[in-house]
């Protein structure tokens, strides 16, 4: 997907709910590194919050941007040549799906293929999140975040 498709399909106006849905490639330990690990994740997320008055993640990735610039405030931030969209989601609806070689496997075999420094949570789950826009795949109602 790319920005404006992203903007069209949310409207970019107001606060608005829609299910989204993003892949994310994910490094493999060394002696796995012939292998492709990848992980799918379906959320209901809110759109054009003002993420400053939000206790959630609040030394993470609410008020001030810790990198990057807003390219459409307050729905993309752009760095490094990427663009991100900024999301924040609804308790209980974030759900992954996890793959090696294209294959579905539970998340602890997933987590076997990764360092143990990767194992480890880095983030609390939900929340606020900041997506590449190149990584989305849908967006549209919030029903679709449920199926």
């Amino acid at each position: 997907m790319d920005t404006q498709t992203y903007l069209d399909a949310i409207g970019n106006t107001g606060i608005n709910h829609f299910g989204v849905e993003w892949t994310t490639e994910v490094k493999p330990a060394a002696k796995w590194r012939g292998h492709t690990l990848t992980k799918t994740t379906r959320a209901l997320v809110a759109t054009g919050v003002s993420f400053a008055d939000l206790a959630e993640n609040s030394e993470r990735e609410t008020g001030a941007l810790p990198w990057g610039e807003w390219s459409q405030f307050p729905y993309v931030i752009a760095h490094k040549g990427n663009e991100y969209v900024r999301v924040n989601t609804v308790d209980g609806s974030l759900k992954t799906t996890y793959f090696v070689d294209g294959i579905d496997v539970e998340r602890q075999m997933f987590l076997d293929y990764l360092t143990p420094s990767q194992r480890e949570a880095k983030r609390p789950v939900g929340g606020t999140l900041t997506i590449k826009v190149e990584n989305m795949r849908l967006v549209g109602s919030p029903a679709l975040a449920l199926v």
